[in-house]
């Protein structure tokens, strides 16, 4: 009775989490009169593509360049900001390095003061990255909650491979790339991971800085078409007429299928994330 119970349960709070997503992605094949009449739909009564067609095709969104923004400064980005984290990670992680607490202390105190909105974009403006792709990735060129992560499980590492490392004569250098990187792969892809997610969600950061239409990213492209969609409809090449909810609804589609996609490959890399996380010296 119990697995029974068990099973039923289960089953409902999986359906509750796929609806949402099922729901969104029927009603971007739909018109615009069966999402009025049929909110719950589990399947179009008429099936058309003209919600995609308009979101490639109006100018006015510019939806294709954005996704090639968001590629890029994804790609680019999340490299960059792995560089550094790992290297400022690894350095942290070092018992005899000169000030280290210091350093720490430094990175932590960022964590929780900032020099507030205004000197961040008087300082965006003075290095000339306003209305740049670049100033997605480049300003937060690291997440200090994901150093912490990396640097706890450097520390956790077997100490005693870097001993017999520097019996061999090996430096830090070649510690780090040959000893320290190949028994840290899981970190790495899950602080790459956490990157990447971050950098395709970023809308906030390009409605402060991008004004430019072919600079937006994915994820401000995706906010600019729900705003103006809104009560609107726009004519395809075909004639037929696209309500605002279904260019809407296409968009949204578009913008979450790539991690979707990705998420359920890298799924045990977030949970390892939470465990190393959670190791304390």
């Amino acid at each position: 009775m119990l697995k029974a119970f068990t099973a039923v349960f289960l089953f409902l709070f999986v359906c509750s989490i796929v609806f949402p997503f099922w729901n969104v992605f029927i009603k971007s094949f739909m018109t615009d009169k069966d999402i009025m009449f049929h909110p719950l739909a589990l399947w179009p009564e008429s099936f058309q593509l003209d919600g995609y067609k308009t979101v490639f095709t109006n100018q006015l969104y510019d939806f294709g360049r954005a996704v090639v923004n968001s590629v890029y400064l994804t790609v680019v980005g999340t490299v960059y900001q792995l560089i550094v984290t790992t290297l400022t990670a690894y350095a942290l992680s070092r018992k005899r390095l000169p000030g280290k607490k210091i350093f720490l202390a430094y990175f932590l105190f960022t964590m929780y003061f900032s020099g507030g909105m205004i000197p961040y974009y008087l300082i965006i403006r003075n290095l000339g990255l306003r209305d740049t792709v670049e100033v997605m990735y480049i300003p937060a060129y690291m997440s200090i909650f994901n150093m912490l992560v990396m640097r706890s499980y450097f520390v956790g590492l077997p100490q005693d491979l870097e001993s017999a490392a520097i019996i061999d004569g090996a430096g830090h250098m070649r510690i780090f790339l040959n000893i320290v990187l190949p028994l840290s792969k899981a970190i790495l892809a899950t602080i790459a991971l956490f990157i990447a997610v971050g950098l395709w969600n970023n809308w906030y950061t390009a409605m402060l800085f991008i004004t430019t239409k072919s600079k937006r990213p994915l994820a401000y492209a995706l906010q600019v078409i729900i705003e103006l969609s809104k009560g609107t409809s726009a004519s395809t090449p075909d004639g037929a007429v696209v309500v605002g909810r279904s260019i809407q609804y296409a968009a949204i589609v578009i913008t979450v299928f790539p991690i979707m996609c990705v998420y359920p490959f890298l799924q045990k890399y977030f949970v390892t994330g939470v465990l190393i996380g959670s190791i304390k010296e």
